[in-house]
């Protein structure tokens, strides 16, 4: 690649996507990989049982098209874009798909579905399809962790909708064998297709769920056009008017530039990305699991509880402890999913959680209403995001002060899913829309999608 001066970030990051080989991928991010698509498709095929994803499915279905990739779990072709457009919605409706700390990004929301999109398209295998998907999950997540933990969420901004169009763009261009320059190019014009309001969590909308999807849109749709010679800015990430400077203006000297290539290859973030345990917001998970070890400990039932203390870190609080009269009083069954007065309320009566616990009639449940209105959220500033703990203090109504700490959320590198763990929530996803047959068969397929030869015949197993 010609050109003159240092090297900006976006060509760094394009020569190391379009020049890493197989052979380069460390073992464990090949076990990593296969999991996190394993995890996303069966949260995918979950979140095509919501409402919202019938909605962006027949709107996509509408636009028509070149048949060229699968909408999973239907019978179903479009344009690459769109089908991405469609799983990625629908793989993040549940809001069960992974989250990284530092970054913020629900990251397989975005990579599962732009990898088998653009594999599909391109008639790629399974181990074409993965490696891709690992290489441009890291460009994304390194180029969020360019600023400070959860500051595009500080701002209104959803991680997943600024930092997700990178790793479309990257997937795609790789898939379509771009050298480095007109991958570069890709990530040029991704940066332009960043965006995503939080504004959703206030008042328990759906465009939350879009923006997985329209972030696989943009950046397919940006590889597409770098193919074809369009180009994007260079210094899309560190220029005056760049991803940074753009979303983040004021933050300038909070920038780590430096951090986003730093390693790369050598150590990867996608390693330290959690796995959800539960299908809601990512912070009320150490506050239900602290509340469960405590039940199970001592033997309580919810009619036992007098009240629940649950301690978090600061940034947690607005997204899924205020305003506290609209998290005890959710408007919606997806608002529901951002209150964790609610959250920890269902566990606890409920027993466990799963996708289709989320109803109108759990909505209404009297139980767990006036078991949430008795939990409370405090903000402890010694608290560090990235792990997304929780401190919870139970009080029963006998009169005892019970305790747990949750260090790390379960699911994380710290505090990690076991195998059968993975394998079940991928059943009780998966099975209520296959049937138990049909759902093993794609588990093990999808468990040794490294050696699939083709990642048509591997989608075409979601149909049924």
């Amino acid at each position: 690649m010609s050109e003159v001066g240092p090297r900006t970030i976006a060509q760094h990051l394009a020569g190391w996507v379009s020049s890493t080989s197989l052979e380069d991928l460390p073992p464990e991010v090949s076990e990593d990989a296969r999991w996190r698509l394993v995890d996303q498709v069966g949260v995918c095929l979950a979140g095509a049982r919501s409402d919202s994803a019938a909605v962006v499915r027949k709107v996509a279905g509408g636009f028509g098209g070149n048949p060229e990739a699968s909408v999973v779990g239907f019978e179903m072709h479009l344009p690459a874009p769109l089908a991405g457009l469609v799983n990625g919605a629908t793989g993040h409706a549940a809001d069960f798909d992974d989250m990284h700390g530092a970054a913020a990004v629900h990251i397989s929301s975005v990579a599962v579905p732009a990898a088998l999109a653009a594999a599909e398209a391109v008639g790629a295998t399974g181990a074409e399809c993965l490696l891709a998907m690992a290489l441009g999950a890291e460009v994304a997540l390194r180029i969020a962790t360019g600023a400070p933990p959860h500051q595009f969420h500080r701002r209104g901004l959803h991680g997943t909708g600024v930092a997700g169009p990178f790793a479309a763009a990257a997937i795609a261009a790789r898939l379509l064998g771009l050298e480095e320059l007109r991958t570069a190019q890709a990530l040029g014009m991704a940066g332009s297709r960043s965006s995503g309001l939080m504004q959703t969590l206030i008042d328990g909308s759906w465009v939350k769920q879009l923006h997985p999807g329209w972030a696989v849109q943009g950046g397919l749709t940006c590889a597409w056009l770098a193919r074809e010679g369009f180009s994007g800015p260079a210094e899309v990430i560190e220029g005056k008017f760049g991803f940074f400077n753009a979303l983040l203006h004021g933050d300038e000297e909070t920038f780590t530039f430096d951090s986003i290539t730093s390693g790369l290859g050598e150590r990867w973030l996608i390693l330290e990305t959690t796995f959800k345990p539960w299908p809601n917001g990512v912070w009320n998970h150490a506050s239900m699991e602290g509340t469960k070890i405590i039940m199970e400990r001592h033997g309580l039932s919810a009619i036992e509880i007098q009240r629940i203390d649950c301690y978090v870190p600061p940034i947690c609080i607005p997204i899924v402890g205020e305003p506290r009269e609209a998290k005890l009083h959710p408007r919606s069954v997806y608002h529901m999913k951002f209150s964790l007065p609610y959250s920890v309320a269902m566990l606890a009566v409920l027993g466990e959680v799963g996708v289709d616990d989320y109803s109108p009639t759990t909505l209404d449940d009297p139980a767990i209403r006036d078991l949430a209105s008795r939990i409370y959220c405090h903000s402890d500033p010694e608290m560090q995001p990235e792990t997304f703990p929780a401190r919870v203090q139970l009080t029963t109504r006998d009169g005892r002060v019970l305790t747990a700490d949750v260090p790390a959320q379960l699911g994380s590198v710290q505090n990690p899913m076991s195998v059968e763990a993975h394998r079940a929530k991928f059943r009780s996803n998966v099975g209520p829309s296959l049937g138990d047959a049909p759902t093993n068969r794609l588990l093990d397929a999808l468990e040794d999608a490294w050696q699939a030869p083709s990642v048509a015949e591997l989608v075409a197993m979601t149909h049924g």
